[in-house]
């Protein structure tokens, strides 16, 4: 898990830092995320090669900035993630130095859980964010054009699908799945309108309601797919 956790820390920081082009601010992007994801791997216990995670939010970076490496690039991105989880029980690792800090902690809600899981958890909260939307933005772009024509008229989703990817993920993650069907069913009942306009008008052509399911679905898929792990 905890290897897991560094590449998606590294690929929320490609994604948090990459929007800046001069060349200086860029070379220190570079060693902020290789210095950051270092560090964080120290804490996990790992030695001087924790700060190879980091070459994936690099290629993150990279990718998001080139038409043509974007979906090449997360798909790598994803690739990457899967080898961390698999190879991470294999391993090596020192005591962590963050353990007794976590374990100082005291906090009820925190009991019985380790500190693998709690820092994935964290850097899967603000991967949902960041990166996740991202990911949501693609899929609709290679959908097609009216979806992402919508995406940008209804711009509320660029902040409606963070939270809901957050919520969704952390209800989940604490066993409360009526509130995960609570969130799913509100979601539902306030984009019915808009959808059956666009379905029911004679102008409309069913991009705002494919928008809202295909947006939704990939949505949902994100927010769920590493709720196992916990």
């Amino acid at each position: 898990m905890a290897l897991l956790a560094l590449v998606l820390l590294a690929i929320c920081l490609a994604e948090y830092l990459r929007h800046i082009d001069t060349l200086w601010v860029i070379a220190l992007e570079v060693v902020a995320i290789i210095a950051v994801v270092g560090l964080v791997a120290h804490g996990l216990g790992y030695g001087p090669a924790g700060w190879l995670p980091a070459v994936v939010g690099l290629w993150w970076a990279s990718a998001r900035t080139l038409p043509s490496w974007r979906v090449p690039g997360m798909i790598a991105s994803g690739v990457a993630a899967v080898l961390a989880l698999v190879a991470s029980p294999f391993i090596d690792r020192d005591r962590p130095p963050l353990l007794d800090w976590f374990e100082d902690l005291g906090v009820p809600g925190l009991l019985g859980v380790g500190l693998d899981e709690f820092v994935l958890a964290l850097v899967v909260a603000v991967a949902l964010i960041g990166p996740a939307n991202a990911v949501v933005r693609e899929v609709l772009d290679h959908v097609g054009r009216g979806l992402l024509k919508e995406e940008r008229r209804l711009k509320g989703g660029r902040v409606i699908g963070p939270l809901e990817r957050v919520m969704v993920f952390a209800f989940a993650v604490g066993g409360n799945y009526g509130g995960v069907a609570a969130i799913l069913a509100a979601k539902g009942i306030l984009r019915f309108p808009e959808i059956s306009r666009d379905v029911d008008d004679e102008e409309g052509d069913g991009s705002r309601a494919e928008y809202v399911l295909v947006g939704s679905f990939v949505s949902w898929f994100l927010a769920l797919a590493l709720v196992p792990l916990f």
